[in-house]
């Protein structure tokens, strides 16, 4: 028996928003950011649980699960504007394209070396999809694919965010590696990436309108309602997250001045991943995750040396320079918002926005790469 029982929705509520309220304030400190806010949201679930506060089988996880996820699916891709992305990110979206493969070639490879048991197939969905997208597509693709080993899942996420940290660590220290600089003619006291020309727009300086907000949540519902009548019409429910994804991206390229204009949409998009992480967390055995972990990490180191073998190797071939190289490596594996602060932290200002719009291609097709995986060794 738990302290909020099952059938309380309300007290429910008032706990999974509150955490998900308190991470997102945590997560704006210095010590948030170190431990990044889907490993903070993911530990409050299963030390709830794990301590008999809340129960994993509460009536609020399956309206996150069935109507929350899809819907923060469109949310998050309001920005995916394809035109936007192929004319502006040039080089880094080429190096991008070459760190997917990679990510493609090391899933491959992780899976023919490692013993991940009757799960492969899932494993293999998420890995792919989180190391092409992010944490979106990870969400997405796990949600699709039915996939509801909450310890493994769990034990997914954890991997994922110490080994990308690891990770985030060695692509900040390559350019000051000597031969690294020299064998792609990197000078770092060049002046080729100095000249900020983005026109990337600040959405924090906009203020949030309940206008926008309500219309952002209106149109997502709505694509998600179609996409499932779609899904139903060719008797492949399963394909809902496809054609969701598909409708979201051709609109968001056909009315971009509008859709990009909601900027309320991707920060609740974010809240609702963050509430799904916190149902994942409370139907974690800890100790479970934990065994799980060592072998789902070693998982993650796998995919991310094939990653960046390939991007390396292809990229020098290709003579593309080391910057755009390490910014479409971080676009790939860790997202748009760590690919621009690394752009900028370095210097590489013309690169920022490269970085957005080469990430948020990654998050509009992911999801069609890991269910492909999945169903490919499924």
């Amino acid at each position: 028996m738990s302290l909020i029982p099952a059938d309380n929705d309300f007290a429910m509520w008032a706990v999974l928003l509150l955490i998900v309220g308190i991470v997102l304030k945590l997560e704006k400190t210095d010590l948030g950011q170190k431990i990044s806010g889907t490993i903070m949201i993911l530990v409050s679930g299963a030390v709830l649980a794990n301590f008999n506060i809340i129960s994993s089988s509460n009536n609020v996880f399956g309206a996150i699960n069935s109507t929350g996820v899809p819907v923060a699916i469109v949310l998050l891709l309001f920005n995916a504007n394809l035109k936007k992305i192929f004319m502006e990110s040039g080089w880094t979206l080429v190096a991008f394209s070459f760190g997917a493969l990679g990510t493609f070639l090391g899933v491959l490879l992780g899976i023919t070396l490692l013993p991940l048991g009757e799960k492969t197939p899932e494993l293999a969905g998420i890995f792919s999809a989180t190391y092409i997208g992010g944490s979106v597509n990870f969400v997405g693709v796990s949600n699709a694919i039915g996939f509801d080993d909450s310890n493994l899942l769990a034990a997914s996420v954890a991997a994922d965010n110490v080994v990308g940290t690891l990770f985030m660590v060695l692509l900040l220290a390559i350019p000051s590696m000597k031969f690294m600089a020299k064998a792609f003619g990197y000078d770092a006291h060049g002046s080729k990436y100095l000249d900020d020309q983005s026109e990337l727009e600040d959405e924090a300086e906009k203020p949030f309108s309940i206008e926008r907000a309500i219309l952002s949540l209106g149109i997502s519902f709505l694509i998600v309602w179609v996409s499932g009548a779609i899904s139903d019409l060719i008797g492949f429910p399963a394909a809902q997250l496809l054609i969701l994804t598909a409708i979201t991206v051709a609109m968001a390229t056909a009315f971009h001045e509008k859709v990009s204009g909601l900027v309320e949409a991707f920060p609740i998009g974010i809240a609702v991943m963050y509430m799904f992480l916190f149902m994942i967390g409370s139907g974690v055995d800890i100790l479970t995750m934990i065994e799980s972990g060592m072998l789902l990490a070693l998982f993650a180191f796998i995919i991310l040396v094939t990653h960046l073998v390939t991007i390396m190797t292809l990229s020098k071939i290709f003579k593309i320079g080391l910057p755009e190289v390490l910014v479409g490596s971080n676009a790939c594996i860790l997202g748009p918002p760590t690919a621009a602060a690394m752009a900028g932290a370095m210097g590489w200002r013309t690169l920022v926005t490269p970085a957005v719009l080469t990430g948020t291609f990654g998050y509009a097709t992911a999801n069609f790469v890991g269910v492909t995986l999945y169903g490919m060794l499924g």
